[in-house]
């Protein structure tokens, strides 16, 4: 398809609007000013693009605009040559099978065309380039279906890489193990084999005129067939498979596997298929019937023996298989494949399309949506109308934007990683949808297969599902039909498809306001959302009220007279906490009675004391809150920031607001009065999260403020700090799964909470989330604390790893100038050495600069080094907090076995069920986990797989040798 930018023209200020290169005005008097004027290899491109292109209004003959394109390329190839045969190379996606004109009587442009098709093959087979390797032998059938390559030179070239797959598969076969051979070498294996069998297609024009099989096709097909024989169908394949907790392996197979272990034999069934169907298709475009006499008059030309790697590119051979295996699997992931079996106007699509046929368009998608991702205006117009699958009866609009709906979902949920993110798949349906109502109706259906699957699969693939769905509804003024998944509130608390339902509407409120939701639609004739479904959330979120006599939205009096005590010095501002303006004693403790202090801090319209729930009264009763603790929320609210001296002053003047608050701590000896650092650090927290209760943007800039302190604080209390840190900040927006996790997020990125921190926590008793499955939103809250968290120590590392390449780039750059600047030794003549003259002082600078390069070296060498072994730390207490759980699951399931039959009831029956759910949701998470960082999990593999002779029940140990070995 060729760069991105190609067909577009950039500039978007004012005045200026996108240029199409299908627009039918270059088809006349613009067309002749390109020519004269314009960028020629543009303008080649421009035409190669629009053969057969459903993009324009042009009704030309194709013929016609075949031949256009031939004259073109004989002018421009005499001054640019290299520019023209580059040009079609990248428009390979489309070109084909539109290439076979020019050798009739230019066959110098072919030569070079096929030369540089072949060296551009070798090259993305020795880097690793799936896509062009691909389409370059797309090209390469296509043009042989134009005569313009021999055919057993075809055949030679597809059996020579298949050839190659065999041998090196067998040979590590041989060498070790099925397992190991599959896990290091099979990814890639597999790639070699589908990029050759999918280029038959492409030859299917040719093949059916043909009385009988070609030689090279009977070799071809024997050497697949010797492949899928010897494959390893490894059953950890099976991870990929989005759907793999089916009841059933039918089930499984029927949703996908996300092209792993069943996608081959299923792609080569269809072929055979293909064969006994006279090699009739209707997916792929034929434009050179036109010409048929010229070219069965030319003479074909055989292609030049390829190159193809015995060991996947860029992965050494040393590596410990761990590290091999996901090396390989990241360079080449499974194509992604789902079958959610839509319908269209109550016919199957799969009745309306051949096997093959879905195939080939399921490739147009994935090209497209590769080489136009950026495009969003394009990529729609070309996913939306402008693939190139002929116009026929037999493939109606409405199946084949299934099949392209159904392919997007496809890719959307591609395992153990999406080529892009949500975000980018979500643009695209929406853009389809504006662009055309025929691909509406397939997102609904393919929503309900997925919602119906939600049973079958992990919560990581379910929230990738409603990440998506949140995002669509955004973009379509948050109409969707609520009311049909009514339904879920009579299933139990902690089913999987009532969990998925609550987790779609949650992100859907990020988006938006939870009363916009409950407001009557004049559109919709009722309410967005039922008022029913809002069980699934729970009550509103709000704050808890730790110190009850203030509110967390201060009234406009109350901050006018906070502003106003601000400007007072600092024992003005203390005094002013207190009653009657009455100075604090130095122990912390008031000179007025405690009860006067407290009813000052605390609007009179508040609870009083004697309102307030007791412990015996309720079980979420407040802890009380001492008197120097009410100081300390008035001072933290009454301290505020330092002024500018005027409007254009930038620089405040006077002390910071963290100096003002510490000056005030220790002239009441705070921390001794409360109890200590921990202490401190505990009601500290309580005041800076409540206050900024506001909003998530206030709550960062009070913490930003008092920085100094918390630093101080959390250093001096280590991990008892650190613990009692996380449970306040989890507690507080105990009701909001989003404030939780951006408040835990950002006082990791403060540094004052640590990994092992939030792991302690989640894997602890008080993280409700993760040891029941009856509230969906306390699983999401542990599910987005856990991932944020691990994302936080990748993203350390990352950043040590380009910090550690950085330095090392110009250490490199400073030796070459030392290099560069030292004088040679020996005398012009070789006889004698010179006498070392002085250095100059450059240098003597240039050495010094490396000098310290190099202990900057040094330093960033080491804290790579902490933070790799931070993250296989991270990684293996992840680990491990999830067998603790369900290793106390075992515990507690064996201690009720005793349980007599005549004993059960319908209790004791729900909290079995309840617990079976759990735990099955629990071990759908643990391999979510391990297979979404299996890049990461590769370097700690060994320590895992020692756990798991260390007692490990059975289940568990079946889910994570699963996901351990992709």
């Amino acid at each position: 398809m060729g760069d991105r930018q190609f067909g577009t023209s950039r500039g978007r200020g004012r005045g200026q609007s996108k240029m199409r290169m299908d627009d039918p005005s270059l088809n006349s008097s613009k067309r002749k000013r390109e020519e004269e004027g314009g960028d020629p290899v543009l303008s080649l491109l421009s035409l190669i693009l629009r053969i057969g292109d459903r993009l324009r209004n042009d009704e030309r003959p194709i013929e016609n605009e075949i031949d256009e394109v031939a004259k073109r390329t004989r002018r421009d190839v005499a001054s640019r040559p290299d520019q023209v045969v580059q040009t079609i190379l990248d428009c390979s996606v489309e070109v084909a099978t539109k290439c076979g004109l020019w050798h009739a009587d230019e066959e110098s442009i072919v030569n070079m065309l096929l030369d540089k098709a072949c060296e551009g093959l070798n090259q993305a087979l020795a880097t690793g380039d799936r896509y062009r390797a691909r389409l370059l032998l797309r090209l390469l059938a296509g043009l042989t279906t134009a005569n313009v390559v021999s055919m057993p030179s075809m055949f030679a070239t597809l059996n020579h890489i298949v050839s190659t797959a065999v041998q090196v598969l067998q040979g590590a076969l041989d060498a070790g193990t099925k397992s190991e051979a599959g896990r290091r070498l099979q990814p890639y294996t597999d790639f070699l084999v589908y990029s050759a069998v999918i280029a038959l297609p492409w030859l299917a024009p040719e093949l059916q005129h043909l009385e009988s099989d070609p030689e090279g096709l009977i070799t071809f097909s024997d050497s697949v067939q010797q492949y899928l024989d010897i494959r390893p169908n490894s059953s950890s394949q099976d991870a990929l498979n989005p759907f793999t907790l089916a009841a059933t392996a039918e089930d499984s197979l029927a949703l996908g596997g996300s092209g792993g272990t069943s996608f081959l034999p299923q792609l080569w069934a269809h072929i055979k298929e293909l064969k006994d169907n006279q090699w009739k298709l209707i997916s792929v475009a034929s434009y050179s019937d036109s010409f048929e006499a010229q070219l069965a008059a030319c003479n074909p030309l055989d292609l030049p023996q390829l190159t193809v790697p015995l060991q996947p590119p860029g992965i050494a051979a040393a590596l410990p298989l761990p590290q091999a295996a996901a090396a390989v699997l990241q360079a080449y992931p499974p194509r992604g494949t789902l079958n959610l079996q839509l319908s269209v106007d109550k016919q199957p699509v799969s009745s309306l399309m051949s096997g093959i046929d879905r195939i080939v368009v399921q490739d147009y998608v994935i090209d497209t949506i590769h080489y136009f991702d950026g495009d969003n205006n394009e990529l729609a117009r070309r996913l939306g109308i402008a693939l190139p699958v002929p116009q026929s009866e037999e493939v109606e609009a409405k199946a084949l934007a299934a099949v392209v709906q159904e392919t997007i979902f496809s890719q959307l949920l591609r395992l153990p990683e999406s080529e892009f993110g949500v975000l980018a798949y979500a643009k695209i349906t929406t853009n389809l949808c504006k662009l055309s109502a025929a691909f509406a109706q397939p997102i609904g259906g393919c929503l309900k297969a997925l919602k119906e699957g939600m049973g079958s699969t992990d919560p990581q693939v379910a929230l990738r599902v409603a990440d998506w769905l949140a995002l669509h509804i955004n973009n379509h003024d948050f109409i969707w039909s609520w009311h049909r998944w009514e339904n879920v509130l009579e299933l139990p608390p902690y089913h999987p498809v009532r969990h998925f339902v609550a987790v779609a509407l949650e992100r859907t409120m990020r988006l938006s306001f939870r009363e916009f939701h409950t407001q009557f639609d004049p559109t919709l004739r009722r309410e967005r959302v039922p008022e029913a479904l809002f069980e699934l959330l729970g009550p509103p979120p709000s704050a808890k009220p730790v110190f009850e006599g203030k509110p967390l939205r201060a009234s406009e009096g109350d901050e006018q007279q906070e502003m106003a005590v601000a400007e007072q010095p600092v024992e003005a501002q203390a005094a002013a906490a207190q009653p009657n303006g009455t100075a604090a004693h130095p122990n912390g403790t008031p000179a007025a009675s405690a009860d006067a202090a407290v009813a000052t801090a605390t609007p009179a319209a508040d609870a009083t004391a004697a309102d307030a729930p007791t412990p015996a009264d309720s079980a979420d009763a407040l802890e009380p809150v001492p008197d120097i603790a009410q100081q300390l929320y008035a001072q933290v609210r009454l301290i505020q920031a330092p002024r500018n001296a005027n409007r254009y002053d930038p620089t405040p003047h006077g002390p910071s607001l963290s100096d003002r608050l510490s000056t005030w701590l220790e002239e009441n000896d705070v921390s001794a009065v409360i109890g200590g650092d921990l202490q401190l650090l505990k009601w500290l927290a309580r005041c800076l999260l409540t206050i900024g209760g506001r909003s998530i943007g206030h709550l960062y800039s009070y913490l930003d403020r008092h920085e100094p302190i918390m630093n101080e604080l959390v250093t001096n209390t280590g991990n008892q700090g650190e613990d009692l840190l996380v449970e306040e900040a989890t507690s507080l927006w105990a009701d909001s799964v989003q404030h939780t996790a951006l408040i835990v997020d950002h006082l990791m990125g403060k540094r004052w909470l640590s990994a092992p921190a939030v792991l302690r926590w989640l894997f602890g008793p008080k993280a409700v989330g993760m040891r029941s499955a009856d509230d969906a939103m306390e699983c999401l809250k542990c599910a987005d604390i856990l991932y944020n968290t691990v994302a936080r120590v990748l993203a350390r590392t990352q950043d040590d790893r380009e910090i550690l390449q950085g330095v090392e780039q110009d250490l490199r750059q400073r030796q070459e100038t030392v290099q560069a600047i030292e004088p040679d030794a020996a005398t012009p003549d070789g006889d004698q050495p010179m006498e070392p003259a002085e250095d100059s002082p450059t240098l003597v600078a240039a050495r010094k600069a490396v000098v310290s390069m190099e202990a900057a070296l040094a330093e960033a060498q080491a804290h790579m080094q902490e933070s790799l072994s931070t993250q296989n730390d991270v990684i293996l207490q992840v680990y491990k907090g999830y067998l603790s759980i369900l290793q106390q699951s075992s515990q507690a399931a064996l201690a009720t076995d005793g349980v007599s039959a005549m004993e059960e009831d319908d209790a004791s029956n729900s909290a079995q069920d309840n617990q079976k759910a759990w735990r099955h949701r629990t071990l759908a998470a643990l391999g979510a986990f391990l297979r979404t960082y299996y890049k990461h999990v590769a370097s700690v593999a060994s320590q895992i797989e020692q756990q798991l002779d260390q007692g490990v029940a059975e289940d568990v140990k079946h889910v994570v040798q699963r996901n351990l070995v992709l």
